[in-house]
């Protein structure tokens, strides 16, 4: 579904409800199961600007959801590093004890922020540095988009997957990983910027779950997965993604970066440092 080349496998969330609250957002729904919870919180201008509305919903016409450090570390190195702010927040899967910086800055913070663009209030980010449990997903993405008017909008999902997860005839040592694969949705009449994911792969997770929704509701919207043999993010999986600079709509929401070099090496030694730690 959601694709004439790839299959997706759906998954299903279990959760029920819990409290919580952070000063400056409105806590507009929360999901708990145990100790963990999915929560959606939305700066107050947000939130007012949805009530402003007929339908309560912001309306977004580009849209780039990135799941995972290798997509999260692309997207603020090319796109959110300049001239966008945070809206909102997705906080899935925390514990009590969970350590959090709320910036983004650590590997262990399990957060997705929501930025949008300055000059371009209906281009929006998602950045989630972490993989969401296949249990969260639904939620996760029935919780974001319920708040978004997409009927318009060109999407686009990042993520990275390991090559042992990548099914060929061909050996993985003559892949000459990391590569990306390409899935889509009928509505996307364009073609996209990475050969489709070939049978009998097939997409899971969050990355599939956003495919899922987008294919149901007649969205625009193409999968990008890179496919990695290496057991830490490095250099090669994030420029990866770079050829996407000029998918849709990324390249409408690109800002020139001219220390992205720099960048790449800070978010490199960010989680090499955090991998190697207890060594």
């Amino acid at each position: 579904m959601a694709t004439f080349f790839g299959e997706i496998l759906p998954v299903i969330s279990r959760a029920v409800d819990d409290d919580d609250d952070e000063e400056s957002f409105e806590s507009l729904e929360t999901i708990t199961r145990s100790k963990e919870c999915i929560k959606i919180k939305w700066k107050k201008e947000a939130h007012e600007e949805m009530e402003m509305t007929k339908d309560k919903k912001l309306q977004v016409d580009a849209f780039v959801i990135a799941i995972g450090p290798a997509a999260t570390g692309f997207t603020q190195t090319y796109i959110t590093h300049k001239n966008y702010e945070i809206i909102g927040g997705l906080f899935c899967g925390m514990k009590e004890d969970d350590v959090n910086t709320f910036g983004q800055m650590s590997p262990t913070d399990k957060t997705c922020y929501i930025y949008r663009k300055c000059d371009y209030p209906s281009a929006m980010v998602c950045e989630c540095n972490y993989d969401i449990r296949p249990e969260y997903a639904s939620s996760f993405v029935n919780q974001l988009m319920s708040f978004l008017n997409l009927s318009d909008s060109h999407l686009v999902i990042l993520s990275s997957a390991f090559t042992s997860e990548y099914k060929s005839e061909i050996p993985t040592s003559d892949m000459n990983p990391p590569f990306m694969r390409a899935l889509k949705t009928a509505p996307f009449l364009g073609t996209p910027l990475a050969p489709y994911l070939e049978q009998p792969n097939v997409a899971t997770g969050l990355p599939a779950q956003v495919l899922t929704y987008c294919h149901i509701h007649k969205i625009r919207a193409v999968l990008y997965v890179c496919y990695t043999d290496s057991i830490h993010l490095d250099f090669a999986t994030l420029k990866t993604f770079q050829p996407l600079i000029q998918a849709t709509p990324i390249n409408v929401m690109h800002e020139e970066n001219k220390k992205a070099g720099e960048t790449l090496k800070k978010i490199v030694d960010l989680h090499t440092k955090h991998s190697t730690l207890y060594l």
